[in-house]
């Protein structure tokens, strides 16, 4: 008798139960809702006393309705991925107890919660702060201008740099703008934030499996642009901007900030989802991913006379649980289909737009005649909020498993890792030391020797890769490579100063030399940045400045190269 694999989400809930099912009920009653600390008490949190005399307690924020200027019309604004506005700083407000703990950042664009209002996010970035870009605010209707953004990208020898939306793998001087308007009325929310941008086309020495000039582009995209629909605690949501899935900040297994952001369709939580278990957060989307002639490919193996002109299709669901009996911590799943656009869709509606629904296991759904890839990764993070501290860990698989013994024997075969920790402290009233560490590997593990598994986002039937507009769509540090990186910055909210070092292997395994007995080149490159960030009213200046030192470039022995990459970014508050 053949048994047929459980679908995943049975998976999910199979795991619930058993995290629920670990602890008798009597113990379970002794657990609350997970208190949230709001910093020390030199920092002044978001929320302050009410018309009504009442002192906000912070313990008790998700229980508490207030009344101050610009948080009645609870409009929940979106804060996009990545340069274009404030998505670094909701991470330091969270860990500094200036955010609720709630929410996971696994989900992202953040969506700010109805208790906190855009006015009062800047205010706590800094006090000096004042939002002047309202055009209409009523009650239930809002209209106000979004951040003018102007960045800058600069390789002086050779493309370096990644996580800049469309900006393109190339030497030279890039720029981006940027800009809109923010409308909601009730549950509608509609973001405008059209992007323009020239990439480089700078000329520079390459190789065979490594690099290409590529003209230069200048385009006006929808960039940063969505609609959403709010129903309760999810919405319906359409749009072209960039995703982040997954606990990483450098880096992402799934998705990134890397690629430039493609037309999307899902349903997604706006907020946690409270329950008798735990919380949830929910997304699902369905997507279309397009390629430019024109333009090399991040992997060279790519090459342009292998692609097909075929739309590209990708189902991708994540959700994160938090139990109720373990505060600030998160646990959650990403889960990718990528296929060729069907231009005869079959009879099966789940094969064809929501595959991330299939069984666990191929061998339920035999699909290796076909070109589509299966991507999976599993991640943890922890938060300590009276610490100012996080620790997070994704795992995940470029291929997915036949069946439960192939997960358990050969667990690390086409597997990839991100882990990350970030530690807060107070120096003074006014200044607090920020601390990261992130390592993401991508290479093969020994296991390539029994069987060869390629690198990440490679298939041999999607030539393109699992790429948008040419560029990866999660690590944006390169096909097979591996990185570390390390960054210390003082910071008082307004100013930060801070230091990066950071090694960066090009393909280690040496994916030229798979089964060579020769001992393959190794391509590293060191960089060594200064991180500054200044403010002057209403306009705020984010540099980064990096000189990398290239080892064996190119994968040639004793050929050394020096780079200096830089990243400015501008941002204009009306």
């Amino acid at each position: 008798m053949r048994f047929k694999s459980p679908p995943f989400y049975s998976f999910i809930f199979i795991l619930l139960v058993g995290l629920l099912a670990s602890k008798p009920l009597s113990a379970q009653k002794k657990f609350s809702l997970p208190n949230i600390h709001f910093g020390m008490p030199h920092f002044k949190p978001l929320f302050k006393k009410d018309s009504t005399n009442k002192i906000f307690n912070p313990n008790h924020w998700f229980k508490y309705k207030k009344e101050q200027p610009f948080t009645k019309n609870e409009n929940a604004m979106p804060i996009a991925v990545g340069y274009t506005d404030f998505d670094e700083n909701i991470r330091d407000l969270q860990l500094l107890g200036k955010l609720p703990t709630d929410n996971s950042l696994t989900i992202r664009p953040y969506i700010l919660p109805k208790t906190v209002s855009y006015d009062s996010l800047l205010k706590a970035i800094d006090p000096s702060l004042v939002n002047n870009g309202h055009l209409v605010h009523k009650k239930h209707f809002d209209i106000q201008l979004l951040p003018v953004n102007f960045l800058q990208k600069y390789n002086s020898h050779h493309p370096y740099g990644w996580n800049d939306g469309p900006l393109s793998f190339s030497n030279g001087y890039q720029y981006l703008a940027s800009g809109g308007l923010y409308m909601h009325w009730r549950n509608i929310h509609l973001t405008l934030r059209p992007e323009y941008f020239q990439t480089g086309s700078k000329n520079y020495e390459f190789g065979n499996n490594w690099g290409e000039v590529t003209p230069s582009l200048n385009k006006l995209i929808l960039g940063q642009s969505s609609l959403r629909i709010d129903f309760g605690p999810l919405s319906i949501i359409a749009g072209s901007n960039n995703i982040w899935r997954g606990p990483g900040i450098i880096s992402s297994l799934l998705m990134s900030n890397n690629a430039q952001g493609f037309k999307h369709v899902g349903l997604n939580s706006i907020r946690p989802i409270r329950t008798i278990l735990g919380s949830f957060e929910l997304s699902i989307y369905g997507a279309t991913l397009t390629q430019n002639s024109t333009q090399g490919f991040e992997n060279k193996n790519l090459r342009k006379d292998e692609i097909s002109q075929n739309t590209r299709y990708i189902n991708m669901l994540t959700l994160t649980y938090s139990p109720i009996f373990l505060k600030n911590f998160y646990l959650g799943a990403n889960r990718v289909f990528h296929q060729f656009t069907r231009t005869t869709p079959s009879k099966n509606f789940i094969r064809d737009y929501i595959p991330v629904t299939l069984p666990l296991f191929r061998n339920v759904y035999q699909d290796n005649a076909e070109a589509i890839d299966q991507i999976l990764s599993g991640f943890v993070k922890y938060i300590f909020p009276k610490e100012h501290a996080e620790l997070y860990f994704e795992y995940g698989w470029n291929d997915g498993k036949s069946n439960s013994r192939d997960l358990i024997l050969d667990n690390s075969h086409s597997s990839s890792s991100v882990i990350g920790f970030r530690k807060l402290e107070y120096i003074n009233s006014k200044t607090y030391i920020n601390i990261e560490f992130e390592a993401t590997r991508m290479s093969q593990t020994p296991s390539y020797l029994q069987r060869n598994a390629g690198n990440w986002y490679v298939h041999g039937q999607l030539k393109e890769g699992y790429t948008n507009e040419n560029q990866i769509l999660g690590a944006g540090s390169g096909w097979g490579n591996n990185i570390q990186s390390f960054c210390v910055s003082f910071n008082n909210f307004k100013n930060k100063i801070g230091f990066k070092l950071q090694h960066l292997d090009h393909a280690p395994t040496g994916y030229l030399n798979l089964y060579s007995n020769t001992k393959p080149i190794n391509w590293s490159d060191f960089s060594y940045g200064i991180l500054v960030k200044r403010n002057y009213r209403n306009l705020l200046f984010n540099l980064n400045i990096e000189f990398v030192q290239s080892n064996n470039y190119l994968w040639k022995k004793d050929f050394a190269s020096k780079n200096i990459f830089m990243f400015f970014n501008t941002i204009y508050l009306w």
